[in-house]
Protein backbone atom coordinates (compact mmCIF):
# COMPACT_ATOMS: atom_id res chain seq x y z
CA UNK A 1 0.00 0.00 0.00
CA UNK A 2 0.99 3.98 -0.42
CA UNK A 3 2.87 5.41 2.56
CA UNK A 4 -0.25 7.78 3.13
CA UNK A 5 -0.53 9.66 6.74
CA UNK A 6 -0.81 7.47 9.93
CA UNK A 7 -3.89 8.27 11.39
CA UNK A 8 -4.03 8.04 15.39
CA UNK A 9 -7.29 7.62 17.64
CA UNK A 10 -7.94 11.08 19.31
CA UNK A 11 -5.61 11.96 22.01
CA UNK A 12 -6.97 10.22 25.39
CA UNK A 13 -8.96 7.24 24.38
CA UNK A 14 -7.69 4.25 25.36
CA UNK A 15 -6.72 1.59 22.86
CA UNK A 16 -8.89 -1.11 22.25
CA UNK A 17 -8.61 -3.54 25.72
CA UNK A 18 -9.40 -7.32 26.28
CA UNK A 19 -8.94 -8.17 22.29
CA UNK A 20 -7.21 -11.86 23.07
CA UNK A 21 -4.93 -13.64 19.99
CA UNK A 22 -5.80 -12.62 16.63
CA UNK A 23 -7.73 -14.85 14.49
CA UNK A 24 -6.47 -15.17 11.08
CA UNK A 25 -8.71 -14.80 8.14
CA UNK A 26 -8.72 -15.18 4.57
CA UNK A 27 -7.56 -11.57 2.98
CA UNK A 28 -10.43 -8.93 2.23
CA UNK A 29 -12.88 -11.59 4.38
CA UNK A 30 -12.92 -9.12 7.29
CA UNK A 31 -11.63 -5.71 5.27
CA UNK A 32 -15.22 -6.34 3.14
CA UNK A 33 -17.63 -4.62 5.13
CA UNK A 34 -15.72 -1.84 5.74
CA UNK A 35 -14.09 -1.21 2.78
CA UNK A 36 -15.64 1.60 1.95
CA UNK A 37 -14.66 3.20 4.94
CA UNK A 38 -11.40 2.69 5.35
CA UNK A 39 -10.22 3.49 1.96
CA UNK A 40 -12.56 6.59 1.82
CA UNK A 41 -9.75 8.86 0.63
CA UNK A 42 -8.70 7.21 -2.24
CA UNK A 43 -12.53 7.13 -3.56
CA UNK A 44 -12.63 10.95 -3.12
CA UNK A 45 -9.18 11.11 -5.52
CA UNK A 46 -9.29 8.11 -8.05
CA UNK A 47 -13.02 8.96 -9.17
CA UNK A 48 -11.77 12.29 -10.32
CA UNK A 49 -8.35 11.30 -11.82
CA UNK A 50 -10.05 8.54 -13.95
CA UNK A 51 -12.25 11.04 -15.45
CA UNK A 52 -9.99 13.28 -16.09
CA UNK A 53 -7.68 10.80 -17.46
CA UNK A 54 -10.10 9.69 -19.91
CA UNK A 55 -11.34 12.98 -20.96
CA UNK A 56 -7.96 14.54 -21.69
CA UNK A 57 -6.82 11.35 -23.71
CA UNK A 58 -10.78 11.50 -25.73
CA UNK A 59 -11.58 8.23 -24.32
CA UNK A 60 -15.50 7.39 -24.91
CA UNK A 61 -16.81 3.92 -23.60
CA UNK A 62 -19.88 2.66 -23.58
CA UNK A 63 -19.41 -0.68 -21.42
CA UNK A 64 -16.52 -1.19 -18.87
CA UNK A 65 -15.16 -3.83 -16.78
CA UNK A 66 -14.17 -3.28 -13.31
CA UNK A 67 -11.33 -5.55 -12.89
CA UNK A 68 -11.30 -5.99 -9.33
CA UNK A 69 -13.97 -4.07 -8.51
CA UNK A 70 -13.81 -4.61 -4.46
CA UNK A 71 -16.81 -2.88 -3.20
CA UNK A 72 -18.02 -1.95 -6.53
CA UNK A 73 -17.82 2.04 -5.65
CA UNK A 74 -16.26 2.19 -9.04
CA UNK A 75 -18.86 0.53 -11.01
CA UNK A 76 -21.53 1.52 -9.29
CA UNK A 77 -20.78 5.53 -10.14
CA UNK A 78 -20.64 4.78 -13.47
CA UNK A 79 -23.26 2.20 -13.97
CA UNK A 80 -25.45 5.09 -12.18
CA UNK A 81 -24.35 7.62 -15.66
CA UNK A 82 -25.93 4.79 -17.58
CA UNK A 83 -22.88 3.25 -18.20
CA UNK A 84 -23.04 -0.78 -19.12
CA UNK A 85 -20.85 -2.11 -16.64
CA UNK A 86 -19.71 -5.49 -15.69
CA UNK A 87 -17.99 -6.16 -12.16
CA UNK A 88 -15.33 -8.42 -11.63
CA UNK A 89 -14.06 -9.60 -7.89
CA UNK A 90 -12.06 -12.51 -6.85
CA UNK A 91 -13.32 -11.92 -3.15
CA UNK A 92 -16.73 -13.30 -2.82
CA UNK A 93 -17.50 -11.79 0.34
CA UNK A 94 -17.70 -8.21 -1.84
CA UNK A 95 -20.30 -9.28 -4.14
CA UNK A 96 -23.88 -10.28 -2.22
CA UNK A 97 -23.61 -6.72 -1.23
CA UNK A 98 -23.04 -5.03 -4.68
CA UNK A 99 -25.61 -7.24 -6.25
CA UNK A 100 -28.33 -6.11 -4.33
CA UNK A 101 -27.46 -2.67 -4.67
CA UNK A 102 -27.39 -2.93 -8.27
CA UNK A 103 -30.76 -4.58 -8.22
CA UNK A 104 -31.81 -1.50 -6.23
CA UNK A 105 -31.23 0.88 -8.11
CA UNK A 106 -31.97 -1.22 -11.28
CA UNK A 107 -29.04 -0.28 -12.56
CA UNK A 108 -27.18 -1.71 -16.07
CA UNK A 109 -24.67 -3.62 -13.40
CA UNK A 110 -23.73 -7.30 -13.91
CA UNK A 111 -21.50 -8.56 -11.43
CA UNK A 112 -19.02 -11.88 -11.54
CA UNK A 113 -17.04 -13.72 -9.63
CA UNK A 114 -13.18 -13.79 -11.46
CA UNK A 115 -9.75 -12.59 -11.45
CA UNK A 116 -6.96 -10.71 -13.66
CA UNK A 117 -5.98 -14.13 -15.19
CA UNK A 118 -9.30 -15.73 -15.83
CA UNK A 119 -11.67 -12.70 -16.68
CA UNK A 120 -15.43 -14.06 -16.78
CA UNK A 121 -16.46 -11.91 -20.45
CA UNK A 122 -16.06 -12.61 -23.79
CA UNK A 123 -13.58 -11.61 -26.28
CA UNK A 124 -13.65 -8.00 -27.21
CA UNK A 125 -16.99 -6.97 -25.41
CA UNK A 126 -15.04 -3.91 -23.47
CA UNK A 127 -14.80 -0.71 -24.60
CA UNK A 128 -12.61 0.50 -21.27
CA UNK A 129 -11.55 -2.02 -18.85
CA UNK A 130 -10.63 -0.61 -15.41
CA UNK A 131 -7.62 -1.93 -12.88
CA UNK A 132 -7.57 0.34 -10.61
CA UNK A 133 -6.24 0.93 -7.11
CA UNK A 134 -3.64 -1.87 -6.92
CA UNK A 135 -4.92 -4.73 -8.52
CA UNK A 136 -2.08 -6.09 -10.49
CA UNK A 137 0.16 -5.46 -7.66
CA UNK A 138 -2.15 -8.09 -5.59
CA UNK A 139 -0.99 -10.96 -8.84
CA UNK A 140 1.15 -14.17 -6.91
CA UNK A 141 3.81 -13.91 -8.95
CA UNK A 142 6.26 -11.99 -11.33
CA UNK A 143 5.34 -14.67 -14.46
CA UNK A 144 1.72 -13.43 -14.00
CA UNK A 145 1.86 -10.12 -15.05
CA UNK A 146 2.38 -9.97 -19.19
CA UNK A 147 -0.85 -13.25 -18.82
CA UNK A 148 -2.56 -10.84 -16.98
CA UNK A 149 -2.39 -7.99 -19.25
CA UNK A 150 -3.18 -10.29 -22.19
CA UNK A 151 -6.19 -11.12 -20.46
CA UNK A 152 -7.48 -7.54 -20.08
CA UNK A 153 -6.55 -6.80 -23.96
CA UNK A 154 -8.53 -10.00 -24.92
CA UNK A 155 -11.78 -8.66 -23.58
CA UNK A 156 -11.01 -5.20 -24.47
CA UNK A 157 -13.02 -4.27 -28.18
CA UNK A 158 -10.83 -3.17 -30.84
CA UNK A 159 -8.88 0.12 -30.00
CA UNK A 160 -10.74 -0.09 -26.47
CA UNK A 161 -8.48 0.47 -23.51
CA UNK A 162 -6.99 -0.52 -20.31
CA UNK A 163 -6.74 1.94 -16.92
CA UNK A 164 -4.75 0.71 -14.05
CA UNK A 165 -2.42 2.26 -11.53
CA UNK A 166 0.21 -0.26 -9.52
CA UNK A 167 3.21 0.47 -6.82
CA UNK A 168 6.53 0.99 -7.60
CA UNK A 169 8.86 -1.32 -6.35
CA UNK A 170 10.68 1.32 -4.55
CA UNK A 171 7.47 2.16 -2.14
CA UNK A 172 7.17 -1.89 -1.64
CA UNK A 173 10.46 -2.28 -0.75
CA UNK A 174 10.28 0.38 2.21
CA UNK A 175 7.08 -1.36 3.22
CA UNK A 176 8.48 -1.93 6.46
CA UNK A 177 8.07 1.65 7.05
CA UNK A 178 4.30 1.66 6.44
CA UNK A 179 2.24 2.13 9.99
CA UNK A 180 -1.21 3.13 9.54
CA UNK A 181 -4.25 3.29 11.91
CA UNK A 182 -7.89 3.74 10.68
CA UNK A 183 -10.75 4.49 13.10
CA UNK A 184 -13.75 2.85 12.52
CA UNK A 185 -17.58 4.81 12.70
CA UNK A 186 -17.93 1.54 14.96
CA UNK A 187 -15.23 2.29 17.54
CA UNK A 188 -12.94 -0.58 16.29
CA UNK A 189 -9.64 0.02 14.79
CA UNK A 190 -7.74 -1.13 11.75
CA UNK A 191 -3.97 -1.23 12.47
CA UNK A 192 -1.35 -2.04 9.11
CA UNK A 193 2.09 -2.69 9.31
CA UNK A 194 4.88 -4.11 6.13
CA UNK A 195 6.98 -6.68 5.79
CA UNK A 196 9.04 -7.06 2.65
CA UNK A 197 11.02 -10.28 1.35
CA UNK A 198 13.89 -9.43 -0.61
CA UNK A 199 14.08 -13.18 -1.69
CA UNK A 200 10.43 -13.23 -3.29
CA UNK A 201 11.02 -9.41 -4.05
CA UNK A 202 6.97 -9.27 -2.20
CA UNK A 203 5.50 -6.98 0.23
CA UNK A 204 3.19 -8.03 2.86
CA UNK A 205 0.87 -6.05 4.34
CA UNK A 206 -0.83 -7.21 7.57
CA UNK A 207 -3.67 -5.76 8.93
CA UNK A 208 -4.92 -6.23 12.90
CA UNK A 209 -8.47 -5.32 13.59
CA UNK A 210 -10.26 -4.58 16.59
CA UNK A 211 -13.81 -4.54 16.45
CA UNK A 212 -16.31 -4.39 19.21
CA UNK A 213 -17.47 -7.32 20.45
CA UNK A 214 -21.41 -7.83 20.12
CA UNK A 215 -21.89 -9.98 23.19
CA UNK A 216 -22.76 -9.27 26.93
CA UNK A 217 -23.46 -5.73 28.10
CA UNK A 218 -20.86 -6.63 30.49
CA UNK A 219 -18.44 -7.11 27.72
CA UNK A 220 -19.77 -3.99 25.86
CA UNK A 221 -18.97 -1.94 29.29
CA UNK A 222 -15.68 -2.95 29.75
CA UNK A 223 -14.84 -2.14 25.96
CA UNK A 224 -14.19 -5.80 25.20
CA UNK A 225 -13.25 -6.42 21.01
CA UNK A 226 -12.50 -9.10 18.90
CA UNK A 227 -8.86 -9.13 17.10
CA UNK A 228 -8.58 -10.36 13.41
CA UNK A 229 -5.77 -10.64 11.55
CA UNK A 230 -5.55 -10.63 7.60
CA UNK A 231 -2.66 -10.13 5.71
CA UNK A 232 -1.97 -9.13 1.54
CA UNK A 233 0.98 -10.17 -0.69
CA UNK A 234 2.11 -7.35 -3.13
CA UNK A 235 4.03 -6.86 -6.16
CA UNK A 236 5.71 -3.71 -7.07
CA UNK A 237 6.31 -3.48 -10.85
CA UNK A 238 9.59 -1.40 -12.59
CA UNK A 239 8.40 0.28 -15.53
CA UNK A 240 10.51 -1.87 -17.82
CA UNK A 241 8.61 -4.85 -16.41
CA UNK A 242 5.23 -2.54 -17.31
CA UNK A 243 6.10 -1.35 -20.66
CA UNK A 244 7.79 -5.17 -22.15
CA UNK A 245 4.48 -6.78 -21.00
CA UNK A 246 2.27 -4.29 -22.37
CA UNK A 247 3.94 -4.80 -25.89
CA UNK A 248 3.24 -8.59 -25.84
CA UNK A 249 -0.53 -7.50 -24.97
CA UNK A 250 -0.53 -5.89 -27.97
CA UNK A 251 -1.60 -2.84 -25.96
CA UNK A 252 -0.16 0.89 -27.14
CA UNK A 253 0.95 2.61 -24.45
CA UNK A 254 -1.09 6.49 -24.42
CA UNK A 255 0.00 7.41 -20.63
CA UNK A 256 2.92 6.23 -18.04
CA UNK A 257 3.50 8.68 -15.56
CA UNK A 258 4.16 9.36 -12.32
CA UNK A 259 0.64 9.16 -10.25
CA UNK A 260 1.71 11.97 -8.32
CA UNK A 261 0.38 13.87 -11.02
CA UNK A 262 -2.67 13.26 -11.22
CA UNK A 263 -3.27 11.87 -7.28
CA UNK A 264 -1.89 14.78 -5.63
CA UNK A 265 -2.15 13.07 -2.18
CA UNK A 266 0.74 10.05 -3.52
CA UNK A 267 4.80 10.92 -3.03
CA UNK A 268 6.41 10.99 -5.97
CA UNK A 269 7.73 7.62 -7.13
CA UNK A 270 5.43 5.38 -5.32
CA UNK A 271 2.80 4.81 -8.11
CA UNK A 272 2.61 4.68 -11.52
CA UNK A 273 -0.35 5.70 -13.48
CA UNK A 274 -0.99 3.72 -17.04
CA UNK A 275 -3.48 4.45 -20.34
CA UNK A 276 -3.15 1.65 -22.97
CA UNK A 277 -4.93 0.95 -25.52
CA UNK A 278 -5.56 -2.32 -27.93
CA UNK A 279 -5.03 -1.74 -31.32
CA UNK A 280 -7.40 -1.98 -33.92
CA UNK A 281 -8.57 -4.74 -35.61
CA UNK A 282 -12.06 -6.56 -37.18
CA UNK A 283 -14.62 -6.31 -34.73
CA UNK A 284 -16.62 -9.43 -34.15
CA UNK A 285 -20.16 -9.94 -36.39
Amino acid sequence: MSRLPVLHPASGEAAPARSGPARTRPPYSVLAPYYDEVYAVWRAFLGPARDEVLRAHGVRFGSVLDLGCGSGWQSLELARRGVRVVAVEPVAAFLPPLRRAARAERLPLEVRRGHALAIPAEDGTADLVLATFDVYNHLADHAELAPALAEAARVLAPGGHLLFDVNTPGVLEGVAEHHRVSRLASGGLSAETGLWDAGSRRATIVRDWFLPDPGSPAARRFHRFRRFREAYVEIGWPASALRRALSRAGLRVRLFADAAGWLSFLPEGTRWIVLARKGPGRKRG
